[in-house]
């Protein structure tokens, strides 16, 4: 129906309604009020995105420059302004839509940690039903 009272999303559909050319796209996201769950204990949720090389690439030298590419300033200002995304890289500025939504405490949970209780994850997810 077009109505609901709160919404969990990634930031980055938000920033792309704002900086959308449709004028119905912004005018909706305008409606939404953010809200940084968790800032007086561990922090907001951050997704995490990683790449590599698997050891059996027959294209090595080359994957090793798209990784390079990605981390790059000039990627991560394309990431940043049209995608939206916080870039992973210092030094390289958010969108002005993405300042807009305001700063946060990120959570810092280590990848180590998640790795170790994610078995545990899926499985409570699975018999919880949870598609």
């Amino acid at each position: 129906a077009g109505e609901c009272d709160i919404a969990i999303a990634n930031t980055y559909y938000l920033a792309g309604m704002l900086a959308s050319s449709k004028p119905e796209d912004v005018e909706a996201a305008k409606k939404v009020r953010v809200f940084w769950p968790n800032q007086d204990g561990r922090g907001t949720h951050v997704n995490i995105s990683g790449a590599g090389i698997a050891r059996s690439s027959k294209n090595k030298d080359n994957a090793i420059k798209l990784l390079e590419f990605l981390a790059s300033d000039a990627a991560q200002k394309v990431y940043a302004e049209q995608v939206q995304e916080y870039p992973v890289k210092s030094g390289v500025d958010a969108s002005s839509v993405v300042q807009s939504l305001g700063t946060f405490k990120a959570d810092d949970v280590r990848l180590a940690d998640l790795a170790k209780y994610n078995a545990e994850g899926v499985r409570i997810a699975d018999r919880a039903g949870w598609r």
